[in-house]
């Protein structure tokens, strides 16, 4: 299924049923009010949703984390997308993940019932709700019958009734605050060891494979390079000749580096066509598209020196790794996406005016449709002043391998 197609049915379909049962759970609600606390220990299972969105699904590390420990005897099933299962087992965010499949309707429908029939024998006491204003998600939190649904909610798109908790979505606050506060909503104390040490160290395991599948040697440092975007909204992407440019100014001036470039067995063809734009002696750029799997991917970040990428999956694992990033963003703003530590350089046209225009409040497609031709808020970002900077700030002073 497109996700326009998603989108239209979540839109229409999903308000409709929506409305219906939320004037139900009210009418059910006056006559026989149930309680909206549990007892923390009493907790046995919690159910989490998020399906779009790597970063997204990685950002909730901080709120599982508070889960945990607020609630010892929780068991909690996260569901997701097939494309993230990998990502949430090993981040170690649940106990059970369940998969949905959205690669045709008939799937959709298929998985979506076999994962209802389960969640409803599992007697979910809390569940959570981390999609953005989604109809669809709402529907299973209420189905899962749990006493205690939260939700993020708005005004006017999101009908009333279903949620019992409702968060309000702050979009001045970085996503992990923004979920974070669903713990909050639960009377979790917000503690900084939340917000540390989110991810496993993969490295150890998949360094000596990743050397030798890709040709590395130990004493050259890693920049990786993702010119890549997810298939939520393709306008994400800075240019392709822009990253040529770049990436051949980088080699060209800084040949002791590998120049890794990644990307999903979808994004092969994309990045080869970069690659091959690029002029190199030796073998200083390596295409790994479509070569490593999800734990090797991550160990490489780990790896690496630095990211240069788009606003994607790779810069938010980079972010909780702690990896020097350079990130380019135009259609989203990094006050709420962006790395938050201080060995990140961030690209974005802040003056420009129409720039952010995705809205999570319309299933987070673009207020100027989705026909931007102009793309100026990633345009307007010229190579030759990122690789000035880049040089400045990460490469003046040749840093050790691996460092």
């Amino acid at each position: 299924m497109t996700i326009f197609f998603m989108r239209f049915i979540d839109d229409v379909l999903g308000m409709f049923i929506c409305r219906v049962l939320g004037q139900m759970v009210m009418i059910k609600g006056f006559f026989l009010p149930s309680k909206r606390t549990i007892d923390p220990q009493k907790v046995k299972t919690i159910l989490c949703q998020k399906y779009f969105g790597m970063g997204s699904v990685l950002h909730t590390t901080s709120l599982i984390k508070g889960l945990r420990q607020h609630y010892p005897n929780a068991r909690i099933i996260f569901i997701t997308l097939k494309s993230h299962s990998d990502i949430v087992r090993i981040c170690k965010l649940a106990d059970e993940v369940l998969v949905l499949q959205v690669d045709s309707l008939g799937k959709f429908i298929k998985g979506m019932l076999v994962n209802l029939v389960y969640i409803m024998r599992q007697r979910v006491d809390i569940s959570i709700d981390l999609e953005f204003f989604s109809k669809f998600t709402m529907i299973i939190s209420l189905l899962s019958m749990a006493k205690i649904r939260l939700g993020l909610h708005q005004k006017r798109i999101r009908p009333e009734g279903i949620i019992t908790h409702n968060i309000y979505y702050n979009h001045y606050k970085h996503i992990s605050d923004i979920f974070f506060a669903f713990a909050t909503c639960l009377e979790i104390e917000r503690k900084p060891e939340y917000f540390t040490s989110l991810l496993p160290s993969l490295k150890d395991m998949h360094k000596e494979s990743l050397e030798k599948n890709l040709g590395i040697k130990q004493d050259m440092p890693i920049i990786v390079i993702d010119v890549n975007a997810s298939e939520l909204f393709k306008f994400r992407k800075w240019p392709a000749d822009s990253f040529v440019e770049l990436i051949q100014l980088l080699i060209d001036k800084y040949p002791d580096y590998y120049y890794v470039m990644i990307g999903g067995n979808s994004e092969c063809e994309y990045v080869e066509n970069v690659a091959k734009k690029i002029k190199y002696s030796g073998h200083q750029l390596i295409n790994c598209a479509g070569m490593t799997s999800i734990e090797e991917l991550l160990a490489l970040i780990e790896m690496s020196y630095l990211i240069i990428t788009n606003d994607s999956g790779p810069l938010h694992i980079a972010a909780l790794y702690g990896t020097r990033i350079v990130a380019f963003f135009g259609p989203e703003t990094p006050l709420v996406y962006g790395p938050q530590k201080d060995n990140t350089l961030t690209f974005y046209s802040k003056d420009l005016y129409c720039s952010p225009c995705l809205s999570v409040y319309d299933n987070k497609k673009s207020l100027y449709g989705e026909e931007c031709i102009g793309q100026e808020c990633l345009t307007s970002i010229k190579p030759d002043e990122v690789f000035r900077k880049i040089e400045y700030r990460f490469l003046v002073n040749k840093p050790s391998c691996g460092v």
